[in-house]
């Protein structure tokens, strides 16, 4: 029988469950016990025992499976971790969704008393990383945290080592943040929809630059293209510094970027003009004078960069609720959100199906642009 503690973790906190059949083993060693070791002629008092502890066995089952919540009472099994886990990363250190990685394997270590240790697998679209992880063992000691490259990647490589669906166990979305739409400072236009105008009026003329073919910036890019019925060229770069720079230097025209201080420090000093964030409609904390994407005019792009945890398939139903509720306590913290208040973030901590559902539909989404603007992977 697996071993169990008790512990008050509060109302709505029911982390393993008790099964019926396990309990009821009890039931069955007494019964076996009472009946060929005991004297017959006791046969009828011990009856009797066996009958209470059967209804004792019983009440203690439902109250671990159905009513914990409501005493404050949880189950919590004790095989995990049992040893050091392993949090893959698709990208470089140093990024906002590396610095995401880091805080939560310190959260992890100090609630379950193991190393959860960050291991940076960049490279091939986040599919190194991810096939580690779709390969791994379904105990919850490999799990990967990952980003919006991993609903892309489906619809960019037309065979994968893997299933998006099939092989992963979605547990929790950590943290989404909107992305900026910038211009070079002298660009002859003061909003969202003069830029348009001035695109239109001239096609061919303008172009927007990426971090590379089948980047996110590449697919971001294609969309505003496709919403705002222009057709910018695309110039790819190396990585996201050349691009920037060639921003800066009027190589290229557009680019819609994640929030990071210096992105913020160039559009306030005027080096860089924002035109949009993002969103539907809600504005920006870190940038309250600039229009969210209805407000510019152009609804129907809601475009946000985002964090989540996710594990192999086939990994416990109860040990999915039990990581999400540790991401939830950690995005809940203000000292964690406060990390990233200048990058206008949300901390999310979503359940895993509600994930599951989201993950679906941007897979959907950016296989349909990939398709119909004939993108692929380099």
């Amino acid at each position: 029988m697996a071993r169990v503690s008790f512990a008050i973790r509060g109302p709505g906190r029911l982390y393993h469950r008790l099964y019926l059949g396990q309990m009821l083993k009890i039931s069955l060693v007494w019964d076996a016990f009472i009946s060929r070791m005991l004297l017959p002629a006791f046969w009828p008092v011990t009856k009797a025992l066996s009958g209470y502890l059967r209804c004792l066995v019983g009440v203690v089952t439902l109250f671990c499976c159905f009513g914990g919540d409501g005493f404050g009472v949880s189950v919590r099994a004790q095989t995990y971790p049992t040893r050091n886990v392993r949090l893959l990363a698709p990208f470089a250190p140093g990024g906002t969704n590396d610095r995401i990685a880091r805080l939560l394997a310190q959260h992890f270590l100090a609630r379950y008393g193991q190393s959860f240790i960050v291991e940076n697998r960049p490279g091939a679209g986040g599919l190194l990383a991810n096939d580690i992880v779709a390969k791994a063992a379904p105990d919850g000691h490999t799990l990967l945290v990952t980003n919006p490259a991993f609903v892309m990647s489906a619809g960019l490589f037309k065979r994968l080592p893997y299933d998006p669906i099939r092989d992963f166990s979605p547990i929790s979305e950590i943290m989404r943040a909107p992305n900026v739409l910038v211009i070079h400072g002298a660009f002859p236009a003061q909003t969202l929809s003069e830029f348009i105008s001035v695109v239109r009026s001239r096609p061919g003329d303008f172009n927007y630059g990426s971090g590379g073919f089948g980047s996110a910036l590449h697919l971001y890019s294609e969309l505003f293209n496709k919403v705002a019925k222009v057709k910018l060229t695309h110039v790819p770069f190396k990585g996201g510094g050349d691009n920037m720079t060639a921003l800066l230097g009027g190589q290229v025209h557009l680019n819609i970027i994640q929030y990071q201080p210096t992105v913020l420090s160039l559009i306030r000093n005027g080096r860089l003009r924002a035109l949009a964030v993002t969103t539907e409609s809600k504005r920006s904390r870190a940038l309250p004078d600039v229009p969210s994407m209805v407000e510019a005019g152009l609804a129907g792009l809601s475009i946000y960069t985002w964090a989540g945890l996710i594990g192999p398939a086939k990994i416990p139903s109860v040990l999915t609720h039990e990581l999400q509720s540790s991401v939830a306590q950690l995005v809940a913290d203000p000292k964690v959100s406060d990390l990233f208040k200048d990058q206008d973030t949300e901390m999310v901590g979503s359940t895993p199906e509600a994930f599951a559902v989201s993950l679906k539909k941007q897979m959907t989404m950016w296989r349909e642009l990939i398709e119909s603007t004939g993108i692929t992977a380099p």
